[in-house]
């Protein structure tokens, strides 16, 4: 029995022991747990090795770099050595972007370590001790400066002896967490404004490979962090667009900092940074390379971009993109005259719902699609083949019911299709959504600007600009069914609403072969088979589900033969999977079906030669989907005279074919504040910057621009 005591005794003392070097080793915060971690066992003497000061955050918490950006301190370590050792600055891993209320910083969370060389005396005899004081703030709705202090102690020897795995893999991960140096050379010019652009001089650089660039200044004040980076990717290299800091000194002769990309891969998508250090190059002026600094982007405050919304939408009401959809609308309203207006309320509110829920889906689809690829277009789903056929059929089997091919009874009720036919708030409601879906491919006036603020800020006012623009869209239907002067203006109800409601299909049959030509100008001629095909396949679906009676003994066979048609339809389209993602047309001019007759395939490159050559230069920024660009083109820029003026003046006419995805035109557009097309700018002669036209055009608009030359040669 007397042994026990004794026995404990020993485990205490040794537990004793061991707890001060664990505590100074350690240090334990509200918010961070953080440690101070060596690569080796023992140290040699005179021979480097590498500590880690290794930071566990509280969640939903962050830390700072060693730029922070507009607030914040990073983190800062004092050394105490013993005479003859050395310790390097910290070598600080690549850090992300945080936005909290509009402010921009630079920082980590969930966990970072911060790497540091330590060199021991050449001398060294008997153990090193390392102390170190640091200190950091750590922030999440509020900041809060933390510290501590650390020991370490590690033995010496003739030879450095590895800490054991768990603590290299650690240090593994760290070191791969630290950006490389550039193999590329980088350098950087100021415009006339004092602002700076970074190039990146990376030839032959598959544009379409990388994403979501970012440069993270090394230091605060040459470049602003609070102003949005709209980096332009092409096979030169890459280039960005930077605005001047709040230093007052002069721009530095060597500009470093962090690039931060996302390369696509055969296996997958990949998170590169590097060190950059560009050099000022005097003999660069760029001019053409920012087009936001040439033209001065609108800067919007969040009321005049909600205002401007709410305009864009109601005149959204007016774009060819929604006419069958509203005509559905307002023949529903037609059958409700004489009803009850609590009736014609609950209809004009059903269907307002429709419309906020449909915005409010996009803006989260906006914020997600944000979140992890890192920008994001107007109407950017019908850049997909795979959307455009699904539209496609959506409106195939929309003009099916109206032409009276099936009615939405029991059988039917599942399909989602059929729901923007019903009568009541479920059918107001569906019709609500399908406006929505087919107005993203149109661009009325006040909404690129609008829309352009929208998809750049924060959450709140991302979401509340689309709404803006929603509520815009429903408006004039609340307001016929909200008032009662307005309700006696239209028509009874009559025979006449069936002819109507047949002859609305025509409308929704003319969208469905527009959406199928959009879809052979993504994928090919073989497009229009797969969409046929699919469309073949549901209508049998549609004629099994409508043949027989429900108490036939077939009815489940027939249901069946049904259900693998639609699945045969919907197979076809994920066969658009393995098609390309861009059809050639016969020429071998353009891509995505955009008539290039007569017109240049945009580039930067072509557009700053003709402006620097002093001639005229028109840019026509368009797809195939858009109906907007489509309409403009016919009427404006297509027409005789207006081809007639363009040769006379001797214009460098430029297109840039949106159809597909186009990371170079999508550099200009965000350059340019703009979240989608159509975007037309026209140099005149010698002009510093373009004029940025309206997105709907007319030919006297053309001609009056183009006359401007002649006017200024005389």
């Amino acid at each position: 029995m007397s042994r026990f005591p004794a026995f404990l005794l020993g485990i205490l003392v040794a537990i004793a022991t061991a707890m001060p070097a664990f505590a100074q080793s350690v240090v334990q915060t509200d918010n961070v747990r953080t440690e101070l971690l060596a690569d080796v066992s023992t140290v040699k003497p005179g021979e480097p090795f590498w500590v880690g000061l290794r930071q566990t955050i509280r969640p939903k918490w962050h830390t700072y770099w060693k730029n922070p950006g507009e607030s914040g301190l990073p983190t800062e370590i004092t050394w105490t050595l013993p005479p003859g050792a050395k310790a390097d600055p910290i070598v600080w891993p690549t850090p992300i972007l945080f936005e909290v209320g509009g402010i921009i910083n630079y920082g980590f969370k969930d966990e970072s370590t911060l790497l540091v060389r330590i060199t021991p005396p050449a001398d060294l005899a008997g153990p090193l001790k390392l102390e170190a004081a640091a200190n950091w703030l750590v922030c999440e709705d509020v900041c809060i400066p933390e510290e501590g202090k650390f020991e370490l102690t590690l033995p010496s020897g003739t030879a450095a002896t590895p800490a054991p795995p768990a603590i290299r893999t650690l240090f593994e991960q760290a070191r791969r967490s630290i950006p490389t140096e550039s193999p590329w050379p980088a350098r950087y010019g100021i415009a006339k404004s004092g602002d700076p652009t970074l190039v990146i001089d990376a030839k032959g650089l598959k544009a379409d490979t990388i994403s979501n660039v970012y440069f993270f200044p090394a230091e605060w004040g040459p470049v602003a962090t609070m102003a949005k980076q709209n980096a332009m990717v092409d096979t030169n290299g890459i280039r960005i667009p930077l605005k001047r800091g709040d230093a007052k000194t002069a721009l530095p002769p060597l500009l470093a900092g962090t690039l931060v990309l996302t390369e696509k891969t055969a296996d997958g998508t990949v998170k590169q940074a590097f060190d950059v250090s560009a050099k000022l190059d005097t003999a660069f002026t760029p001019s053409s390379a920012s087009l936001a600094g040439a033209i001065g982007s609108e800067e919007l405050s969040l009321v005049q971009a909600l205002l401007f919304a709410l305009l864009g939408g109601l005149i959204l009401n007016l774009m060819p993109c929604v006419f069958p959809v509203l005509a559905m609308k307002a023949a529903a309203f037609a059958r409700l005259a004489g009803h009850d207006r609590a009736e014609m309320r609950r209809d004009g509110l059903a269907y307002t719902a429709g419309v906020l829920v449909s915005f409010a889906a996009m803006a989260a689809l906006v914020l997600a699609i944000r979140a992890g690829a890192g920008e994001v277009s107007w109407g950017f789903q019908f850049q997909s083949p795979i959307f455009s056929l699904l539209i496609a059929y959506l409106f195939f089997v929309v003009g099916l019911n109206l032409s009276g091919v099936f009615e939405v009874g029991n059988r039917l009720a599942g399909m989602g299709q059929g729901l923007v036919a019903r009568g009541g708030t479920t059918g107001a409601f569906f019709t609500g959504v399908l406006a929505v879906i087919v107005a993203t491919p149109c661009t009325a006036p006040f909404m690129a600007a609008a829309l352009g603020f929208a998809l750049a800020q924060p959450a709140p006012a991302t979401v509340a600009v689309l709404l803006a623009m929603g509520l815009g869209l429903a408006l004039p239907y609340l307001a016929l069914s909200m008032t009662p002067a307005l309700q006696r203006l239209m028509p009874r109800p009559g025979p006449w609403m069936d002819r109507l409601r047949q002859f609305l299909a025509f409308p929704m049959y003319a969208s469905a072969v527009w959406m199928i030509w959009v879809l052979t100008q993504q994928t090919g001629a073989d497009g229009v088979l797969y969409a046929l095909g699919g469309m073949v396949l549901i209508a049998f679906a549609i004629w099994l589900l409508r043949a027989g009676s429900t108490a036939s003994a077939g009815t489940w066979l027939r249901r069946g033969v049904a259900a693998v048609a639609v699945l045969l339809a919907f197979g076809v389209v994920l066969k658009l999977e393995d098609r390309p993602a861009t059809a050639a047309s016969a020429s071998g001019n353009a891509t995505g079906g955009v008539n290039f007759d007569g017109w240049e395939r945009f580039s930067r490159e072509r557009m700053a030669e003709a402006v620097a050559a002093g001639k005229p230069v028109f840019v026509d920024f368009t797809a195939a989907w858009c109906i907007t660009c489509l309409v403009n083109e016919r009427v404006a820029l297509e027409t005789a005279a207006s081809r007639k003026a363009f040769e006379q003046a001797g214009v460098v006419k430029l297109k840039g074919d949106w159809t597909n995805r186009d990371p170079e035109i999508t550099g200009v557009l965000k350059e340019l504040g703009r979240a989608g097309v159509p975007l037309y700018l026209f140099w005149a002669p010698g002009a510093e910057k373009p004029k940025i036209l309206p997105q709907v055009l007319t030919e006297a608009l053309v001609l009056s621009e183009l006359s401007s030359i002649e006017q200024t040669k005389r």
